[in-house]
């Protein structure tokens, strides 16, 4: 057979197949067969010719088909496609699925059976027979659908679900079903139900089987189970299984733990004695109406609300028991709630001969599972004392505006977040701004550049820690104009002591500021005039020495005095410095300082107040060696020599002072701890100047300059009250790298 030939030559020629098949059946069978047939060169992969079910098929004529590669059907790669022809030339035959295109574009699935033949001549030659599979492959991949649909089912019912044959033996059982068991499923599977229930109960259960099996009817009966967790109670739900020609193969069972709807049932029968019980007593007044809105149940403070005993109003109308304008109301909500098949929500004033009393009411209707409204449930609670407090509160509101809007100084409130939402004339007239410039975090602008970043870190750590905020800075208007002011704002709690917002108050200080400008004038006058005299007495002392000899005694004597200079000195400088740390323009010469070393100096200075009052002062730390922190000497002596000063004042006889030293993210962390609380008086303002309680001749300073000392090392401190009895101050400044220390 030559690919030149047409195909009814190609089809006449007798081809003999491997197997000695006459070369007429063979044709005849080719031409007159359903099945779709061609024959292949298995060199060049061509359709050497097809029968007229192939040409149906595909939808290609069939003497466009002769000729045809096989690769415009097939799907298949090309080099596969030859790795197959040379499988079947080697063996003799075989098959294979694959997907064909057709002439419309669609593309089926087949199965091929191929054969190797001899052709007329000695040609070989490969005879195909395609079958479409698409319907096959879909039923089986229907199958696999619904069986994994039904083992989904079996596994996430919560019903334990399971299959007996007619010998009684599980062939299928749930997870849910194992696990009432208290067994895996590969133990229940191939058992009976009497491996794992008594005889009493196995009995019962082979019984049921056998009654479905005969009657071929459904069964519904319950049993009691002793599982691990207990007793419990099961509905049994069996029904037969029939094959298609109506013989039972055997028992498909479904069990429902009940336990718990038959524990409910028990207690709904308990409670209903119990709901009995507080209707009495309860203090809510409560009546039920049924659909024609006649009372059918009433409680005592009801009866004591509308004053009238229970006999007398079961079976009434609400007329019965409502005045007319009070009745409307009662009416009207009711056939709401029957309406809209929900709880009706209103407030409703009762007034009655000695009692006037506002009741806030809910009516809920009662629905049966038919969506039908029986009737209505109405509780009342006497909100009389709200009420009143409502009058009141709105009173105080009015006041509270009044006095607002009236205030001397600037109040604003915020929300939680500090974001501002509200400001009064006076604060408007501060800022130089509208209130729709304030909004949001937009009113930290009226702070002056040069104060606001100390102001607003100051207010986020307030807001962070839902404390009190107070800070003096200067406000800004757009049109240049500066003003000193005092700010405190104070947090606003719910009555869960939830923070909802801040209060705040806004005071001019400009006078003040003035004025303390011009005592601080004064002062740097009279440090100034100070220096001469205490210079004089240092020359007077190096004179003193020139002139000598002088004894012990008086050597002593000049010592002190010149200590004494040279501390007056020392203190000059540092009120001059602490006045350039208050304006922000002190400059700071850090080196690397041991604060162990620091802190045992100072037990020199402190021994005469320590030793007075029996302390003892401990200094711990995580490690041996040195503390390292970054500062000046100077400004480190002073800080914790005031911290400890004001500790060891304030600690009881015989006490102890504690200071801790830890490294915490980069920080160098000492907390100064002594026993004594700091007055509630001042721990708001524990920090600001002059703020001092109890002490004769305290000046709030020491805290205050600590704090400016502190912040001037580029560090922090804060105060620690919430260990009952004791103090604690944190002081965090920035560690320095291990290394030499300055000489």
């Amino acid at each position: 057979m030559s690919a030149k030939k047409t195909p009814g030559a190609a089809s006449s020629a007798a081809a003999r197949p491997a197997g000695q098949a006459s070369g007429s059946v063979f044709q005849a069978a080719f031409e007159a067969s359903l099945a779709v047939m061609y024959l292949l060169d298995p060199r060049t992969a061509a359709i050497v010719d097809a029968n007229p079910a192939a040409s149906a098929f595909y939808g290609i004529p069939r003497q466009e088909l002769a000729g045809l590669p096989l690769t415009t059907l097939s799907t298949l790669p090309a080099p596969t496609i030859k790795s197959l022809l040379e499988e079947i030339l080697k063996t003799g035959g075989g098959h294979f699925t694959s997907r064909h295109r057709l002439k419309n574009g669609e593309t089926r699935d087949v199965e091929i059976h191929a054969t190797r033949i001899i052709l007329p001549g000695g040609r070989e030659s490969v005879f195909a027979i395609v079958h479409d599979i698409g319907a096959r492959i879909q039923a089986e991949s229907a199958l696999r659908e619904r069986e994994s649909l039904l083992r989904a089912i079996l596994d996430s019912a919560g019903d334990g679900i399971g299959f007996k044959d007619r010998t009684h033996v599980y062939r299928e059982a749930n997870p849910a079903f194992c696990q009432l068991l208290g067994l895996p499923c590969k133990d229940v599977l191939g058992r009976k139900s009497g491996d794992f229930f008594d005889r009493r109960k196995n009995a019962l259960h082979i019984e049921s089987d056998r009654r479905v099996m005969t009657e071929r009817a459904s069964v519904v009966y319950e049993s009691l189970y002793d599982s691990p967790e207990g007793t419990r109670t099961l509905s049994v739900h069996k029904a037969p299984v029939l094959d298609s020609q109506g013989n039972c193969l055997g028992v498909v069972f479904i069990t429902h733990d009940i336990t718990g709807q038959r524990a409910a049932e028990a207690a709904l029968r308990q409670s209903e004695g119990q709901l009995r019980a507080i209707l009495q007593s309860a203090q809510d007044s409560i009546f039920v109406t049924d659909a024609a809105g006649l009372l059918r149940e009433v409680n005592p403070a009801f009866c004591e609300l509308v004053d009238r005993p229970r006999a007398a109003i079961l079976g009434q109308p609400l007329s019965a028991v409502f005045e007319p304008g009070e009745l409307n109301i009662q009416q009207s909500t009711r056939e709401l709630a029957m309406q809209t098949q929900g709880p009706v929500n209103f407030t409703q004033r009762i007034k009655r001969p000695g009692r006037d009393a506002w009741i806030n009411v809910v009516k809920t209707p009662v629905i049966d599972d038919e969506g039908r409204c029986l009737g209505v449930v109405s509780m009342g609670r006497d909100i009389t004392a709200q009420k009143t407090g409502e009058i009141a509160l709105r009173e105080s509101e009015r006041r509270y505006s009044v006095l607002v809007h009236q205030s001397p100084v600037g109040v604003f409130e915020t929300d939680a977040k500090g974001r501002l939402t509200f400001a009064n004339e006076r604060m408007l007239r501060q800022t130089g701004r509208p209130l729709e410039q304030l909004l949001g975090n937009d009113w930290q602008t009226s702070v002056h550049p040069d104060d606001r970043q100390e102001f607003v870190r100051g207010w986020h750590a307030a807001l962070a820690a839902r404390r009190e905020f107070s800070a003096e800075a200067r406000l800004r208007s757009p049109r240049g104009t500066v003003l000193w002011v005092s700010t405190l704002m104070r947090p606003m709690r719910d009555a869960a002591s939830r923070v909802i917002g801040y209060l705040g108050a806004v005071s001019d200080i400009s006078e003040r500021k003035k004025a303390e400008a011009m005592r601080e004038d004064v002062e740097k006058v009279i440090r100034h005039d100070l220096k001469s005299p205490l210079g004089a007495m240092g020359n007077a002392a190096e004179l003193l020495e020139m002139l000598g000899p002088l004894n012990a005694e008086q050597a002593h004597v000049l010592a002190e005095l010149r200590a004494l200079a040279g501390r007056m000195l020392g203190l000059i400088g540092l009120s001059l410095d602490l006045r350039a740390m208050e304006t922000g323009r002190y400059t700071l010469e850090p080196v690397p300082l041991d604060l162990c070393a620091v802190l045992e100096a100072l037990r020199t200075e402190l021994r005469p107040l320590t030793d007075g009052k029996g302390l003892t002062l401990r200094v711990e730390r995580e490690a041996d060696g040195p503390f390292l922190v970054l500062g000046e000497r100077r400004l480190v002596d002073t800080v914790f020599a005031n911290l400890l000063k004001n500790a060891a004042e304030a600690s009881p006889e015989g006490g102890e002072i504690q200071v801790r030293l830890r490294l915490e993210d980069g920080w160098a962390v000492a907390e100064v701890r002594n026993l004594g609380a700091v007055p509630l008086d001042i721990r708001e303002r524990f920090f600001e100047k002059y703020a001092t309680s109890g002490k004769t001749h305290g000046t709030g300073l020491g805290t205050y300059s600590a704090r400016l000392m502190v912040r001037a090392l580029n560090g922090g401190i804060e105060l620690d009250t919430s260990e009952p009895g004791a103090t604690t101050l944190v002081v965090r400044l920035p560690a320095a790298e291990p290394g030499p220390l300055p000489a």
